[in-house]
């Protein structure tokens, strides 16, 4: 999409610049950045907090999972809108709210997962992602009042990271499934 939008630049301006109310194909990126992954997002923490049991990290892991689904979800719903700060700052909130919660959603899953040694969970990229997400976040917070940078410059490193988060867990999550079914005593 980025790529057919007249002066957008892939590399530094934001993601929502695709989505914001008004401009070409709006709808189309709001829907496959932000709703169809948030409900997603939600069907996996769900997932991993109705399948798995585990203690209160590993809930709270997953209840942050959800909660980045939902918030994702609010980003798309409340898109920018050139003519209105308060959807600027609608937006923009729910965004960060967003990106917080799934950027410490790996590290809680990371400690709360030490029981679940038998369905081999990603534990070293759930470490790894949420090692890097704050990272990425905090350098970018620490270098913006030194140096102005666009907007979006930290987005793709950050956007990748959570990425392979989100992938790797989906994928483990439904090979986990399918190893428990097939360990299940079977009906004689």
């Amino acid at each position: 999409m980025g790529l057919t939008r007249h002066g957008y630049n892939l590399l530094t301006r934001p993601f929502s610049d695709l989505a914001t109310r008004g401009t070409q194909n709006a709808t189309v990126f709001d829907l496959g950045f932000f709703l169809v992954p948030g409900i997603l997002a939600i069907v996996l923490g769900l997932g991993m907090a109705l399948s798995i049991r585990g203690g209160q990290a590993w809930r709270a892991g997953a209840a942050l999972v959800v909660g980045a689904g939902v918030f994702q979800i609010a980003t798309g719903i409340f898109q920018q809108d050139p003519t209105s700060f308060v959807a600027g700052v609608l937006h923009g909130t729910m965004a960060q709210i967003c990106f917080a919660l799934a950027s410490v959603a790996p590290l809680v899953l990371f400690f709360g997962s030490r029981d679940h040694a038998h369905l081999s969970p990603p534990r070293r990229t759930w470490m790894a992602a949420g090692i890097a997400s704050f990272a990425i976040e905090a350098f970018a917070l620490a270098i913006h009042p030194l140096v102005h940078y666009p907007d979006g410059l930290f987005q793709r490193p950050f956007t990748l990271v959570l990425t392979v988060f989100f992938v790797t867990t989906g994928i483990w999550l439904l090979r986990s499934h399918r190893l428990e079914r097939r360990l299940e005593p079977q009906p004689v």
